[in-house]
């Protein structure tokens, strides 16, 4: 992959960088795409590994089509390889998206098959006997299982992947050998450790490019290793300067982490947190709340945090995901708001949808991936456009410990 593109295709913003960042901390040059439209517009030339989000993941059979737009579109312009990166917890529509990966990569490798393993030991996610479970408990029982969004129903990988034929992590030439000889295109190889990802991550490699790679950002970690470069380069951390946090996820995680910074190392931050039903009636709020943000962001140069939890709106015949969607919306225009009124160096973004909704409104279509500010936490640069500089960082809703943004703002 020294000199080969790989393209990752993720079903949502913080996906598809949590796994590029994978890359770049192993010394890629890697490009985020915030969506479809900008991988199609962007050089190829420019850099050895692009990430692009299909914002698919609470999608059904549409995921199957733009997955298949993106790789499609990645074929066009010359990539080698492809990496699926789909959520460690198998939220969303992960068996359209893989559907759609090898309908797409069979175009160039009729013989394709797709090495299926979410699994991430390190955060907690192992897959045992076809099992996922995160800290030994099966997904179905965790938060994934009861998500507003995409629950997980259960946690037997054959039955959220009807098509897809199930393998125990074997000793490297037998699994060449069972993966080979099957008759099944979607196969699911069992993972309990960093050691049976090593050895998923080199059968893919034996493969080659006919394989199609589908996980977590922990098989890209494996992945980054034996496709070319098995060195990072420590990185000295960047000073974040004043900065703008905009939290839209509705995991609980997420609205804990920003609590916390609140009450220990953050207690002069200065938190503009609208009511979610005042959100959704926003023609009507929209020029008292940017009012209020421009008087309080305006009273210091503290850190400012944007927050709403969309799961709080009532009398609403609207789904969860609509809310999410239309909240994200609004915070994001606030946050332009913000940055168009004062100056902030740098962006930290909770929940992929209103990364992608605020990105959009900046007009910003790609990102250069630096590195992992804190693991899973990629710090991204804009490096073009009217907001050269600013340093974007991004975090899926549901990831990581309470101190999580402590850490990233240290």
């Amino acid at each position: 992959m020294t000199t080969d593109t790989l393209l990752v295709i993720a079903d949502d913003l913080t996906g598809a960088n949590d796994t590029a960042v994978m890359f770049a901390d192993a010394g890629f040059n890697t490009r985020l795409e915030i969506n479809l439209a900008s991988l199609n517009t962007t050089d190829f030339s420019k850099a050895d590994v692009f990430s692009v989000s299909t914002d698919s993941r609470p999608l059904g059979i549409e995921a199957e089509i733009k997955t298949e737009q993106a790789i499609l579109s990645g074929i066009k312009k010359g990539i080698a390889h492809i990496y699926l990166k789909i959520d460690s917890t198998m939220r969303g529509s992960v068996q359209h998206q893989i559907n759609g990966a090898l309908k797409a990569w069979s175009s160039l490798h009729p013989e394709a098959k797709a090495i299926i393993c979410p699994a991430y030991p390190e955060m907690g996610r192992t897959i045992k006997k076809g099992h996922l479970h995160v800290n030994e408990i099966p997904v179905n029982e965790t938060a994934s299982g009861k998500d507003a969004i995409c629950p997980v129903y259960s946690s037997l990988m054959t039955d959220l992947l009807p098509n897809a034929t199930h393998l125990p992590c074997l000793p490297k030439d037998e699994l060449i050998s069972e993966i080979t000889s099957s008759s099944s295109k979607q196969i699911v190889v069992d993972a309990e450790s960093d050691t049976d990802l090593d050895v998923i991550a080199s059968v893919i490699n034996q493969l080659g490019n006919k394989m199609i790679p589908v996980g977590s950002a922990g098989l890209a970690q494996k992945l980054k290793h034996v496709k070319g470069r098995d060195h990072e380069e420590k990185h000295s951390i960047k000073s974040l300067g004043r900065i703008l946090l905009v939290v839209t996820s509705i995991h609980d995680i997420s609205q804990t982490q920003v609590d916390h910074y609140i009450s220990t190392i953050g207690g002069d931050a200065i938190v503009f947190n609208p009511a979610p039903s005042q959100l959704i009636n926003h023609q009507l709020s929209e020029e008292a709340l940017k009012q209020q943000l421009n008087a309080l962001i305006t009273s210091s140069s503290s850190n400012v945090i944007i927050r709403a939890n969309p799961a709080k709106v009532i009398n609403t015949d609207e789904s969860i995901n609509e809310i999410a969607r239309k909240i994200a919306k609004y915070l994001a225009d606030l946050a332009k708001y913000a940055l168009d009124s004062k100056q902030f160096d740098s962006l930290i973004l909770f929940g992929g949808d209103g990364a992608a909704a605020l990105l959009e409104k900046m007009d910003i279509t790609e990102l250069q991936v630096l590195y992992a500010i804190v693991p899973g936490v990629p710090l991204c640069e804009i490096d073009s456009g009217s907001y050269q500089g600013i340093k974007v960082m991004t975090k899926s809703g549901g990831f990581g410990n309470i101190t999580l943004l402590n850490d990233i703002i240290g």
